[in-house]
């Protein structure tokens, strides 16, 4: 059953990743690269938010103090 299980697990995410990386001619069409272009063109900024927004989730996290266990022997 696992074994099924995957090998459709396997079969469909391969389906799905060659119908999204399939685009017709060129990215940008010729023209403004940022006006129809994929995501590729601003990927760094994505990066850099990701690192950003991690960095002070976990600054909050380590900040926030231990819960403490009142009441438990």
């Amino acid at each position: 059953m696992r074994g099924k299980l995957f090998w459709g697990a396997l079969v469909l995410f391969i389906f799905n990743s060659s119908i999204l990386f399939a685009q017709p001619g060129e990215p940008c069409g010729g023209t403004d690269p940022d006006a129809t272009c994929p995501l590729d063109t601003w990927i760094i900024v994505l990066a850099v938010i990701a690192v950003i927004s991690a960095a002070y989730h976990l600054h909050r996290k380590q900040k926030s103090p231990l819960p403490t266990a009142n009441g438990i022997k």
